[in-house]
Order: C-alpha cells, then structure tokens, then sequence
C-alpha cells in the first residue's frame, strides 16, 4: 500500500511512523520548510501516553519533560488564591502522563521515522482527485502524485478537509475566543515562577506562565473575540494589557511569529469520503481548552493505522476507526465547551463560580 499523509505534526507523524514501520510506502508531506519551534506545553496522557511507550520514545521525551508540582493561581499582584496539584492528575493516571513542549514532541517523532516513510518539507496539496481507482493529488511543487490512501493530518485549517469534504465554515464551530502562545527569555520571571504553573484569571482573558527545561518563560493567553485581526501581537496586546501581575511585562516580550488561533472545534459526521481520511484535529479538533488534544492526536493516529493494518480493505479499516474513536472525541468535545465558558467568562456570578472552584481543590 502505498499512502500520503498531509501534516508533519503529532498526529501525522505518529501515522506515518506506525504505517511506515509495518511496511506501507509512506510519503509524508508538510508545508512548513523548517520543523516548528518549541510551541507549548502538551500533556500527553493515559492511551496517548502508552502509545508513546509501545513506539519506545519515552527515553528520549523523559529527558525534555516538565515536572509541574501544581497549578498556581494568582491574583492581579501575583499573590496565591488557590493551588492545585499537577502529581495528583498523574497518580490518577498510575504516572502515566508526559509533560513537554510540542517541538520537543514533534522532533522525537520525526527522529525515529522508518526507511520506509519520506519526510518533505515546504510542499502542500493544491488538488486531490478521489474516484474509483488511486487518488491523485498534486502538490505544489507541481509533481502529481498517485496513491492508495490520503490522510489528512493537517490540522485545524485542514486543506485536505477543505478540499475533499467541503469548506471550513461548513465543520467548525468557533467558541467565542481566542488563544495566544508564545516564548521568551527571561531569567527574573523564569526564576520567580519556579516550578508551577502559574495562572491568572480575569473577566473575558486568562494568562498562564511556566518555565521550560532551558530556562524560558511559555506563555499561554486566553482572551474573548470572534474574529481574526490582521496584527495578532497589536490584538493580544490590545485585549490583554492591564491584567497585573506579569502580564504586561511578558506581553512587551511577545515576538512577531507568536500563534494566535481561534478556539475551535470541528465536527463532522464522517471522518472518512472514499479513499481519504482525517486524523488529529483536521477530523476531530477539541478545542485548545479542552485538553487531550495531543494525547488523542497520538492515540487517533495509533487507531487508524492499527485499524487500516487490520482490515481487509481501507474502507472497513477507516469505517473502523471512526466507530472506536469518535464517542471518546465527542465526550472531550462537550467538555472543551463546557470549559470554553468558564475560561473567559462575562458574568459576575460565573467568576465568582470560577475562582471558587481551585479554591475547593486545594489549598491557597
């Protein structure tokens, strides 16, 4: 069998990795010329994480992973409302959760990919013909290529999704925000958060700053809004300034090429149209506030290339997929919008609400 996977990232990687390893002929394709940088903080949990184990990364990804005692949340001056344990998620999950930066993720993932999988960088999908026989896809370098299977791993804004199943506005559901993530060095700040991850939360935004392995600060903004400017800094800036604490300071430090995305999700009935299939979030996309995002991103991409290894032909093996993935995708989907209102809310009684909750989680 010969397939092509579209998106460079956990998700594609870890199909190509498994596909490639039992002898399929892959060709992974990714538009970015260079691998991305570090990125943010993932938590890789539960199936996801054993997933990892089973490919033999946990060696290489321990020596990159964060040890975060608590979640520390702050008020405007910094002083502590409320801690809550990180180690007792992990004891629920038996240890079986991993802590890194998305880059440290992605560049294990690509280490280790098999002969038989060849990366290529700075080339995209323009067109895709899926009939009876192969599909045919043409990229943009202007080669055609012909093969038995398309997968789509290409994230949120999937081009694969846009033009085998229809347009975005047709699968994505905004929630009413936006995130911003972004690094930057700084000894002072890095040495005043400490371990934790520290987390500040207001009407409409939320801040939360922890410090990487090397030593810089990652900073991870929330803020209302339903469309998407043009300057993504000047924006950030704009919606988040005056919060307190440190969040000025940072935001002055915000580098031109930070990620700024709008919380999302995307719904579709199928995952799968002939001979073309979606994985992570070109399929499935939780939301950045639901978490799990990375961990079924790993485990969806384990599922499918188990599943089409399996079966008999890729239409069964695919429909397979969907039936063992899709309920468990659903569930982190009505809790990413459950959490969507509470991260950024307007009204007095849901921050009231909100701060009381880590309150009663643990202590201050």
């Amino acid at each position: 069998m010969r397939v092509l996977v579209c998106g460079a990232g956990v998700a594609g990687l870890t199909t190509a990795w498994w596909l490639g390893r039992r002898g399929w002929d892959v060709l992974l394709i990714e538009r970015d010329e260079h691998p991305r940088d570090a990125g943010h903080l993932l938590d890789v949990g539960g199936p996801g994480y054993d997933v990892l184990d089973r490919m033999g990364l946990l060696p290489t990804l321990n020596a990159n992973r964060r040890h975060i005692p608590a979640i520390v949340y702050v008020d405007e001056d910094g002083g502590t409302l409320a801690t809550v344990s990180y180690l007792a998620t992990a004891a629920l999950l038996k240890g079986r959760l991993l802590t890194v930066m998305r880059g440290d993720l992605e560049a294990a993932l690509t280490a280790v990919l098999p002969p038989r999988v060849q990366l290529r960088r700075g080339v995209e999908i323009t067109a895709v013909e899926d009939g009876d026989g192969p599909v045919r896809v043409t990229l943009s370098d202007g080669s055609v290529q012909e093969v038995d299977l398309l997968i789509g791993a290409d994230g949120l804004h999937s081009t694969v999704r846009r033009l085998v199943f229809g347009p975005d506005r047709l699968y994505m559901r905004p929630l009413g925000q936006h995130c911003a993530t972004f690094l930057f060095h700084d000894d002072e700040l890095a040495a005043c958060l400490g371990p934790d991850l520290k987390v500040l939360s207001l009407a409409d935004r939320q801040a939360g700053f922890s410090r990487t392995t090397d030593g810089r600060v990652a900073a991870f903004l929330v803020h209302r809004g339903d469309r998407s400017p043009a300057d993504p800094v000047a924006e950030v800036r704009s919606r988040c300034a005056g919060m307190g604490w440190i969040v000025d300071r940072a935001l002055a430090q915000a580098p031109p090429s930070l990620h700024h995305a709008p919380v999302t999700q995307v719904e579709l009935a199928s995952w799968h149209v002939g001979r073309t299939v979606l994985v992570g979030d070109a399929g499935a996309g939780v939301s950045a506030l639901a978490g799990h995002g990375a961990s079924l991103a790993v485990f969806g991409a384990f599922r499918l290339a188990d599943s089409l290894l399996r079966s008999m032909d890729p239409s069964s093996g695919m429909a397979s997929y969907q039936q063992g993935l899709m309920p468990a995708v659903q569930q982190v989907q009505r809790a990413g919008r459950r959490a969507a209102g509470w991260v950024a809310p307007t009204t007095r009684w849901q921050i009231a609400i909100r701060d009381a909750v880590p309150a009663l989680s643990g202590g201050g």
